[in-house]
């Protein structure tokens, strides 16, 4: 059977946040009067007495029930010899252990709840909801300060001893609900879609996302869900965050970093002077300087890399790596096969290029003008006036081409770039006649 180990050590202040003490013995009165401990008079009842060796304390309690799986004590069990102990007892605790959890979040009825919580000048206090009996018989469990018993009562009446204040909660009561841990496994392996999940509470609102690694796994199901479904892409790191509110309180968070291997064969990634760790597509856009990119394959003994076009000649290849320093406006490509001994398991086609410098000559121009981009990739060129809807557009530029500009007006232009529907560069010409 899954216990806690009751508290019994007398502390002066009411909660206060003592992480670890040994104590002596329980609090000198531990009877029913003094605790305010009758089911007839308060609808409550004593589910375990103190005990010497017990550490922890009514928040402790909480996060002790609900993260550690202690569940046996109960309104409509039988009374459990002390200490009422649990596996990696959370001890003693402050409120906020719990509040500022992503695993925890404040809603707004007791209906939606599994916590209340009590703030009053001397202290606070927190008991875990139990519904039992199909629902008939509703309960809260506490653990009564340091030194005193684990007991069930009503949200309201004995729901604390305090020097005669005890059928007298404060108000506004605080209601909360165990969200858990995001649960799923973070190791992923291939390509198939994987399933995270919390605790599903009505009136709760769950948002999910990738805060990086975007490119290695994305999210394929609904939003506002309290499970979110995964499809990985790439081989690396990921992390997935949970942002979980209601109408009351704050926003809690938590988060996982997943670890994944796709098994792809010739998948890869690049590092550049100002970035790493770049996903490795067939067509790549990269700065001018050292590239450095290096695949993998499962089972592959051996890496073979040939270059098939472009600008740069000179560049360095060694079993899965292939480097080159790449030129302003220069491009390569390569062939890449993988092989185990003398079979072949995959090959594939791998280009990086450079925009170039986007130098606009001659500025200003008369009849026509050149950009001094990548002469292997086709580009988008729109003029605009300035001042007017003068429009001019050129599809699959080339650069150094020649651009016709004897039939626009004179005056000053925006000249924009376009690689497919994204603008790249975007320049200030004027035309003179």
């Amino acid at each position: 059977m899954k216990k806690y180990l009751l508290s019994s050590v007398f502390v002066a202040l009411l909660f206060a946040p003592i992480i670890t003490f040994s104590q002596g013995s329980c609090y000198a009165d531990q009877s029913d009067f003094y605790w305010k401990i009758s089911q007839s008079l308060y609808g409550s009842k004593r589910l375990s007495d103190c005990h010497p060796n017990a550490y922890y304390n009514c928040h402790g309690f909480v996060m002790s029930y609900f993260e550690n799986g202690c569940t046996d004590a109960g309104w409509s069990k039988n009374q459990i010899a002390a200490p009422y102990s649990c596996p990696n007892n959370q001890g003693i605790k402050s409120a906020g252990s719990y509040q500022n959890s992503g695993k925890y979040v404040q809603v707004c009825s007791e209906a939606n709840a599994n916590i209340a919580y009590y703030k009053f000048v001397r202290g606070d206090h927190s008991a875990v909801k139990e519904v039992s009996a199909g629902g008939s018989i509703i309960k809260y469990l506490s653990k009564y300060n340091f030194d005193g018993p684990l007991v069930a009562h009503n949200l309201t009446g004995s729901w604390y001893h305090l020097d005669g204040q005890e059928t007298v909660p404060p108000t506004p009561v605080q209601f909360w609900s165990y969200v858990g841990p995001i649960l799923g496994n973070p190791n992923i392996v291939g390509l198939s879609q994987k399933t995270f999940n919390v605790n599903n509470i009505s009136s709760v609102t769950y948002s999910w996302s990738i805060v990086s690694g975007n490119s290695n796994i994305n999210i394929s199901s609904a939003s506002n869900q309290s499970s979110v479904t995964l499809t990985p892409t790439h081989s690396g790191t990921a992390v997935l965050r949970l942002n979980v509110s209601s109408a009351c309180g704050t926003v809690k968070t938590q988060q996982i970093t997943l670890n994944i291997q796709t098994n792809v064969c010739l998948e890869g990634s690049y590092n550049t002077g100002s970035s790493s760790g770049q996903h490795l597509y067939t067509v790549n856009s990269v700065p001018v300087g050292s590239v450095t990119a290096t695949v993998t394959c499962p089972n592959a003994t051996s890496y073979t890399w040939q270059k098939t076009s472009g600008t740069i000649n000179s560049w360095f290849a060694s079993g899965a790596n292939v480097s080159f320093s790449m030129t302003s406006g220069g491009s390569i490509t390569f062939s890449v096969t993988a092989k185990n001994g003398a079979t072949t398991l995959a090959t594939r086609n791998v280009t990086f290029y450079n925009y170039g410098s986007f130098m606009v000559y001659p500025n200003p121009s008369t009849t026509s003008l050149s950009i001094d981009v990548n002469k292997d990739i086709p580009f988008t060129v729109v003029l605009q006036s300035f001042d007017g809807p003068t429009r001019a557009e050129i599809q699959n530029y080339y650069g150094e081409s020649k651009i016709d500009i004897s039939t626009l007006k004179p005056g000053e232009y925006v000249l924009y770039i376009y690689h497919g529907d994204e603008i790249i560069n975007q320049q200030r010409i004027i035309i003179n006649k």
